[in-house]
């Protein structure tokens, strides 16, 4: 069955290489278009959706900073450094708190 994206996804083998290689390690993620100014979501696999509650079509074209998903106890300090990193086009490792649709905490999210 053919990977269904989202409309500004560009047609690109690259990109259906990494989702059929991550798909297959039961892994839940994002890819984003870092092209765009806010980074947005053109693609989200059914784990990530099942994790968060929200449906494919609710997250396409959201931020990949995942705002959405930010709630009471969503430190100001992690997500300046998310978006310092996405920025810079570094690698850093940041502990955040994100929460389901439905409010729940989404515990050890391992980002």
């Amino acid at each position: 069955m053919p990977v269904r994206r989202g409309h500004v996804a560009p047609q690109n083998t690259f990109l259906d290489t990494i989702i059929r290689k991550f798909e297959g390690q039961n892994r839940k993620f994002i890819i984003a278009n870092a092209r765009v100014e806010n980074c947005a979501i053109i693609f989200c696999n059914d784990g990530f959706c099942h994790m968060c509650g929200y449906t494919r079509a609710e997250v396409m074209q959201k931020p990949c900073t995942c705002s959405f998903l930010y709630g009471p106890h969503t430190g100001r300090s992690a997500v300046a450094q998310m978006a310092k990193a996405l920025l810079g086009s570094e690698e850093r490792k940041v502990e955040i708190s994100l929460y389901r649709k439905d409010g729940k905490h989404i515990s050890n999210p391992h980002y």
